[in-house]
Formats: structure tokens, C-alpha cells, sequence
């Protein structure tokens, strides 16, 4: 099992415009073969701090996802809405 954690900065200003966004990646992400979790969370101290948690069946999954024409598409908008670098960081299960 794969487990992301991307953390996100969003411009003040665009939080909106980054929901929508966001959205129309994830109804079609939540559907891809080996998606177990596709779930974003809103800092409680920080309205423009995000975290999204994804977990995927495996790395091949995790891979295709990132290879979809929606991931492709989607991804550029959701980037320019950030105020900063997107930090991702990715975990294998072992216990």
C-alpha cells in the first residue's frame, strides 16, 4: 500500500478557485482502479493551508494515476493557485 501526504499553500485570494479545481480532480481520481483514499483536509489554524492524503493499492496504481489525462490537466490549474512549492511526500507501508 501507497500513502501520500501533499501539502499545500494556497494564495489567499484563490482559495475558491483551488476547491473547484480540486474538485474536478478528485471525482475522477476517487473512481481509478487501486484509489483507497483520495481526502482533502483545511489547517484549522490556517484557511489557506491544505493537506491532501491519498492511498493507492500499490505504486503501479499510484503511477497511472499521476499518467491520467485528468491528473495532466487538472494539476497545472490546482499549481497555480499556490503561494508556494507543493510539498509531497510519499510512504510504502511495511507494517
Amino acid at each position: 500500500m501507497l500513502q501520500t501526504i501533499a501539502r499545500m499553500e494556497v494564495k489567499g485570494n484563490q482559495v475558491d478557485e483551488f476547491f473547484a479545481v480540486f474538485k474536478e480532480l478528485a471525482e475522477p481520481t476517487k473512481k481509478e482502479a487501486g484509489c483507497i483514499q483520495y481526502e482533502m483536509y483545511q489547517d484549522e489554524a490556517s484557511s489557506t493551508t491544505f493537506v491532501l492524503l491519498e492511498q493507492w493499492m500499490n505504486k503501479a496504481s499510484f503511477d497511472a494515476h499521476l499518467e491520467s489525462e485528468h491528473f495532466k490537466r487538472i494539476i497545472p490549474l490546482i499549481l497555480a493557485c499556490l503561494a508556494k512549492e507543493l510539498q509531497l511526500d510519499i510512504y510504502t507501508r511495511v507494517a
